[in-house]
């Protein structure tokens, strides 16, 4: 299981009728296991106030053993590509949407790659309202 990755195994003998006689080894364990992916908005955002015009950033937290190879990023079903030129930035573990809109609303997922499989992550739900200019009225 994952969790029993790097942990230590002792195999201890011992014989009571022979005093101070004790063997022991020891392994540290290399459990391999397909990724463990968790998805969260960046932590300086606050999900019920993103509005058109922010930027909204992404991250993807992986947990594996062999170190995953490759990592996708999906709004629902659709895999999202770097775009720079339409502020879609991919970079390491993180996901920037750059002066978002209301086309960029919807749940948005990341996917993680090693030699033991993939795993997709819980989707976030991207709520964005609209935007609000100070307009003047005259009667």
């Amino acid at each position: 299981m994952a969790e029993d990755h790097d942990r230590l195994l002792v195999c201890r003998a011992e014989n009571p009728r022979v005093p101070d006689a004790v063997l022991e080894d020891k392994w540290r364990l290399n459990v391999h296991y397909v990724p463990i992916v968790t998805l969260k908005l960046g932590t300086s955002l606050n999900p019920n106030f993103i509005k058109e015009g922010d930027d909204v950033y992404f991250e993807c937290n992986v947990q594996a053993n062999p170190k995953s190879y490759r990592l996708t990023w999906y709004k629902g079903t659709k895999e999202i590509h770097h775009n720079a030129s339409a502020g879609i930035i991919l970079s390491d573990q993180s996901l920037v949407l750059q002066s978002v809109s209301r086309l960029e609303a919807g749940d948005y997922s990341c996917h993680a790659f090693n030699s033991e499989g993939s795993t997709s992550s819980n989707p976030v739900s991207l709520q964005i309202r609209c935007k609000f200019y100070n307009v003047s009225v005259y009667l």
